[in-house]
Order: structure tokens, then sequence, then C-alpha cells
């Protein structure tokens, strides 16, 4: 009966409406305050096809000082900086027949062409070579 009594604003104040920004309800002493809620921002990119990846530039070896020029072959032994790094090494009009060197250190036969050797790096910065054996035409 006591509530028949009371003015409705009173009864009704936990029912208030909820305005951003503004007291939403009153709850004894408390107040609870609503903020907007965060800005979600979408970024749109232009539909450009992605670059290709760029080849490095083969850097020129010259294996005259440590192979014979008749040489078909040439076993070697590749240290890469930084370890994670890869190489391929191929002679001259070899291009597509390049041998693969991963990893910090690792050795494999090269086929040669001539006294030069070619070397892209990939992911690495720089490379020693050593010349363990060759193979010379029969």
């Amino acid at each position: 009966m006591a509530a028949a009594k009371c003015p409705k604003k009173l009864i009704y104040q936990h029912l208030a409406k909820i305005e951003l920004g503004r007291v939403a309800s009153i709850t004894g002493k408390q107040t609870m305050d609503m903020q907007p809620p965060p800005a979600f921002v979408q970024m749109a990119q232009a539909e450009v096809p992605p670059d290709e990846p760029v080849d490095p530039v083969p850097i020129k070896v010259d294996v005259s000082k440590y192979i014979p020029e008749s040489a078909t072959a040439v076993t070697m032994i590749v240290t890469l900086t930084p370890p994670t790094g890869q190489a391929v090494v191929y002679a001259a009009g070899r291009e597509n027949d390049g041998t693969l060197f991963k990893g910090p250190r690792s050795i494999d036969e090269v086929k040669l062409s001539g006294p030069i050797i070619y070397v892209k790096l990939y992911g690495a910065t720089s490379f020693d070579i050593q010349y363990t054996n060759y193979r010379q035409r029969e």
C-alpha cells in the first residue's frame, strides 16, 4: 500500500531510459554511466594484384683460381649468413640447372660450363665458398 501513495517517478526510477553518455539507472546511491561502444574502423585497400617476388641479382664468381677450366663439375661447401638463408649456385647458361644450398653450411655439386659461376642469395646477406673436389672431362 505504501507504493500507492508514492509518486510513480520514485517507483519506476530503475527503469529509466538508456541514453548513451547519460545516467542509465540509479539503484540506491550507485549510478551507472553508459559510454558509447568503441569505434570499429575497417580499412579498405584498393584491389591491386600483389607484386611478384623480386629475383635477386646474381653475384658473379670466378672459380678459375681454384678449379681447372676443363672441370665439368665442382663439389663445394657453401656457408651462408644468416644461417636461415639459401643460395642457388649455377654456371652461365645453366640457370635452370642450379644447385640449392640451404642453412648455415651445406655441401653439394655444381655443374660447370666454364670458369664463371653465379650465386643468388635468398634470405642470406653473405656467403663463403670452399671448393673440395672437381670432375674433369674424360
